[in-house]
């Protein structure tokens, strides 16, 4: 059982991949921004974290390049600029895997 943080501000979205997941078996919390994560993190560090790139404030970029610094923390983009240019900054950023919206349930649980 893996422990996910899904960090999205549009709560709609957030409230479905969370269903999805807690359904699949993984123990998942929600943020809408990287101070809401980071206070989450703080008290039980995540194995995994499905990260939105447009955040309010701190953006999903600069928040994965200070995730994979720390280091332990594998990293899925979720984000609606699908270009190859976004997907590869994203990866770049510190990535393991970048996802475009509107995501398959089934694809991200995958």
């Amino acid at each position: 059982m893996s422990r996910i943080a899904v960090v999205e501000d549009n709560e709609d979205l957030r409230e479905e991949i969370l269903f999805h997941l807690q359904r699949a078996g993984h123990v998942a919390r929600g943020a809408a921004d990287a101070a809401g994560f980071d206070a989450l993190h703080a008290a039980t560090p995540f194995d995994l974290v499905v990260l939105d790139l447009g955040l309010p404030g701190e953006d999903g970029l600069s928040l994965a390049a200070r995730l994979r610094c720390d280091g332990g923390v594998r990293i899925v983009m979720l984000t609606a600029r699908g270009s190859l240019d976004e997907r590869v900054t994203g990866l770049d950023a510190g990535a393991d895997a970048s996802l475009v919206k509107p995501v398959d349930m089934r694809e991200l649980l995958a």
